[in-house]
């Protein structure tokens, strides 16, 4: 049993930055894809049965694939992979753009982890149904709903693979990120070494704690620059700054406005 379809999207539509090329399932017991390159990326969700993958080179290890999982190709990337003979059933989505690279930056596409064992499926699941319909003869705008649900494909990957203890520490962050402690010293208080800390907010987040703690603070900022009339120094304070000049710098360089014209204009554009 197979279906597939595939696209050619225009011009217009590559400038989305993220595009569907084909989109497919197939339950088989018989199937060898040996030394395969692609261009482009490729999702495939395994939601049954078992089997095997290796990337990077023809010497490198098997990893067993076992349901529910799923795994990554990357454009220009040897890959292998095949169903025991018993077979599996899998879906599979092919995309490309500027925008899966960025993913692939953020963490949300990881090469070091090609394989992902998945505790549940259900999203990814509905996520495909969604794509087989809209890739149906005479659906309207294939191109532009293809191209938003792998978004959100790609986003539902991610969630589904943060466990709990990434959980924890985005919990953890959103709640103490404003207090006058190190990267270290919050490892400590959730019983972590730096590097423990590092890999699971890269994983949960994409980002590195630094970063997430700066980007928390901002976003902080913005609300009470917008929401109050508290001072650019009160404001500084109230989000972890004792320096209310540098507060004041990195926030313009962030947001690309100064603190008191993002509280004149209301803008919230920028990056955070």
């Amino acid at each position: 049993m197979i279906f597939e379809r595939y696209l050619t999207p225009a011009r217009e539509h590559q400038r989305l930055g993220l595009v569907c090329l084909g989109v497919g399932w197939q339950q088989v017991t018989a199937m060898l894809f040996e030394g395969r390159v692609l261009g482009c990326y490729q999702l495939t969700l395994i939601t049954g049965g078992s089997g095997w993958f290796r990337s990077g080179n023809r010497h490198a290890p098997r990893i067993p694939v076992q349901a529910p999982a799923a795994f990554l190709l990357f454009p220009g990337e040897y890959h292998a992979y095949s169903p025991d003979p018993t077979g599996w059933r899998e879906h599979w989505v092919l995309f490309e753009g500027p925008t899966a690279a960025a993913y692939e930056d953020l963490g949300f596409l990881d090469r070091t982890e090609p394989v992902m064992s998945l505790g549940g499926v259900r999203p990814l699941r509905q996520g495909f149904d969604r794509l087989l319909t809209a890739v149906e003869p005479g659906a309207p705008n294939r191109e532009v709903v293809t191209s938003a649900i792998v978004h959100q494909l790609i986003i539902d990957l991610k969630t589904i693979r943060v466990d709990e203890d990434g959980s924890r520490v985005v919990r953890y962050f959103d709640e103490h990120a404003t207090e006058p402690l190190t990267v270290g010293e919050h490892a400590r208080r959730l019983g972590l070494d730096e590097a423990g800390l590092r890999s699971e907010m890269q994983r949960a987040t994409g980002t590195t704690p630094k970063e997430y703690i700066v980007r928390t603070r901002l976003s902080r900022a913005k609300r009470l620059l917008l929401a109050t009339d508290q001072s650019i120094h009160e404001v500084a304070r109230n989000v972890g700054y004792d320096d209310p000049a540098y507060f004041a710098r990195l926030f313009s360089r962030r947001v690309q406005q100064s603190p008191s014209e993002f509280r004149r204009t209301g803008q919230t554009s920028g990056q955070n």
